[in-house]
């Protein structure tokens, strides 16, 4: 079996649901904590794409499956087979596309988190309009504990919460709901029941807002750090192109691996 074949994306990763006009997104690979491949990925800017042209969907919820992650990141399982710094190069430069795709979208878009949300998982909750969780979940940029440079994602953090990103990046710790929600990373905190009934809510809420008003605002936010989302974006893929022309990360993985009695999960990059 090829690496391509091996990590192909499968319809149920990703299921799909219309609920009064709201595209229910959820990540489902929980024998993974959600991680995501590349080809989920390619998946979800698709959809993402054809819902901001659709105009019988007036907004997108993103989520996850089961009870113990939103989407813990890349799968390390995928990442552990790159060869070198080049492969990673090219990898980086398609996650920026999902990420585009994220960031331009320009109907209301909300993230309900079920659970853990790390590495570019938290970083896709970033750049939603409206993030809803439960007491339980936690967030934050895991990389360094799986042998990865945190680049991108200490950037993300940096913009809202200025030095305190580099503390928590380098310690690679995750924050409770309430802490997230103190420094702007969730906006509201529900009972674990009602997570996606709060992200349908917000959701409707803001697609109540007249329309090319909200688009044009979003529009307006994104060119804020335009320059700054790219230049973070290069000097991320600078450091893991460096990072895995070394072979030290695939080791690290290996050994991430091995600690964990071989369970493949996510933890991320960027």
């Amino acid at each position: 079996m090829t690496e391509g074949q091996k990590f192909a994306h499968r319809p149920e990763d990703l299921l799909s649901e219309v609920r009064d006009r709201v595209l229910v997104l959820t990540i489902n690979r929980q024998e993974s904590y959600n991680s995501w491949t590349q080809a989920l990925r390619d998946e979800l800017t698709s959809q993402l794409l054809s819902a901001d042209a659709n105009p019988d969907i007036d907004a997108v919820i993103l989520t996850g499956a089961g009870e113990k992650a939103f989407c813990s990141g890349q799968d390390l399982a995928e990442m552990e087979e790159f060869p070198d710094g080049g492969e990673m190069k090219a990898r980086l430069e398609r996650l920026m596309v999902c990420y585009d795709a994220v960031r331009q979208f320009s109907k209301p878009l909300v993230a309900a988190l079920n659970g853990v949300a790390a590495g570019s998982g938290f970083q896709a909750t970033q750049f939603c309009d409206y993030v809803v969780a439960h007491p339980k979940v936690r967030v934050g940029q895991t990389e360094v504990k799986s042998g990865l440079p945190s680049v991108f994602g200490t950037w993300l953090m940096w913009e809202r919460i200025g030095s305190r990103a580099i503390e928590l990046s380098l310690q690679g710790r995750l924050m409770d709901a309430d802490e997230a929600k103190q420094l702007g990373f969730i906006h509201e905190i529900v009972k674990p029941s009602k997570v996606l009934e709060a992200a349908l809510d917000a959701a409707r809420r803001l697609a109540r807002q007249p329309r090319l008003a909200y688009k044009l605002s979003k529009a307006a936010s994104r060119q804020f750090d335009q320059e700054r989302y790219c230049s973070a974006m290069k000097m991320a893929i600078a450091a893991y192109r460096e990072a895995f022309n070394t072979g030290d990360p695939q080791k690290q993985i290996t050994q991430f691996f091995d600690s964990r009695n071989g369970g493949k999960a996510g933890a991320d990059a960027s």
